[in-house]
Formats: structure tokens, sequence, C-alpha cells
């Protein structure tokens, strides 16, 4: 079976492609390409000859701009 890569101390989660990762957006880095796994599942090669590396990203810009806009003077506060 094969081993679990080793981590660095920088990022908490930190997935290479073709490991099983939790369902969730993430961002591959050095790129502009999001990957958004709708189940568990493993996370797809970049197809250019280097090991693509992700990082889970917590909400998109997609996902904040579908946010509804509170009132004006209401100060919208997250609890």
């Amino acid at each position: 079976m094969r081993k679990q890569p080793e981590r660095d101390g920088f990022v908490d989660e930190l997935y290479l492609a073709g490991e099983r990762a939790p369902t969730g957006t993430y961002k591959q880095i050095g790129s502009s390409r999001e990957v958004r796994l709708d189940s568990d599942d493993f996370l797809p090669a970049s197809l250019d000859g280097r090991v693509a590396c992700y990082v889970r990203v917590a909400n998109t810009w997609s996902q904040m701009q579908a946010r509804e806009a509170p009132p004006p003077g209401v100060l919208a506060v997250k609890v």
C-alpha cells in the first residue's frame, strides 16, 4: 500500500494529485485551476508533467458573491 506523503509545517491541508481528498473546493498551487469535489474523491493530475499540489479553499469568489448583500444601513455580522 502507498505510504502517505510527508507534510510540512506551513500548510495544514496540502494534497497531491492522485490523493483521496474530502468533499470541498481545492485550488491548484501555482495555477488558477479550481477543482470542486462533491464527494470524497481523488484529485486530478495536471497533465503538464508536473506534480499538481492542491490546497483546500474555504470559500470561492463565486460562493462569496452569491451571498445576498445586507440592506443599506444594516451591519452584517458573522456569528
